[in-house]
């Protein structure tokens, strides 16, 4: 009889510590989910945004009307996720004018875009307007995706880089005959924890 009841005993003991366990994991996977979904507003004179907290954010940065960085190495490091916003200025007739361009161009460009694979596209209603989606994957090597720096004093030897795979979601909006291009890209491999953080910036974004 002792012999059974510490067995058994010990079998809910095993069993209450494997219970905290999992419990003190989902918590910390919480906090790390909660973490990430903090925001700051960001507003320049197009637009207004919502952007991830700690990011590194420039306003007209090169040919971007926004730039947003993930935190991490800024020069020839490693790849970091980043948030983008540009718009061409030409006058566009619709939305759906404006997204069918905008993909003729993504597909045109797959030279550069090795392995280039669509994943999906549709549309959605954001603050009662219409707004489309295009979600692709392709493998690239080349010094843009390595941070905002790039433009650097010293000589930098292309064949260095590594190539990466990569996801990107892009929005497409229409304002006042204008198309503006939200660009949110990730590794493959960081693309699931990193999509509901781009789909709230989409939601997020007004303009003037």
């Amino acid at each position: 009889m002792p012999e059974r009841y510490l067995s058994c005993l010990m079998e809910r003991t095993k069993h209450g510590l494997l219970a905290c366990l999992m419990i003190v994991g989902f918590l910390s996977f919480s906090n790390g989910v909660l973490a990430q979904n903090k925001f700051t507003p960001i507003t320049t004179d197009k637009f207004s945004i919502d952007l991830p907290s700690g990011w590194i954010n420039d306003v007209n940065y090169m040919f971007f009307q926004l730039m947003s960085l993930a935190p991490g190495d800024t020069c020839c490091g490693d790849f970091r996720e980043f948030i983008t916003v540009s718009s061409d200025g030409i006058p566009k007739t619709s939305l759906d004018d404006f997204f069918t361009t905008e993909k003729r161009y993504i597909k045109e460009g797959a030279k550069d875009m090795h392995q280039l694979k669509i994943l999906g596209e549709g549309n959605t209603l954001i603050n009662n307007e219409k707004v489309c989606w295009f979600t692709y994957s392709f493998n690239y090597k080349g010094y843009f995706w390595y941070g905002k720096d790039y433009y650097a004093s010293q000589d930098i030897n292309e064949n260095d880089f590594k190539e990466y795979s990569l996801t990107e979601k892009d929005y497409f909006y229409y304002f006042k005959g204008k198309g503006y291009l939200l660009r949110c890209t990730a590794r493959d491999t960081n693309f699931k924890k990193f999509e509901s953080i781009f789909d709230t910036v989409s939601k997020s974004i007004r303009f003037k």
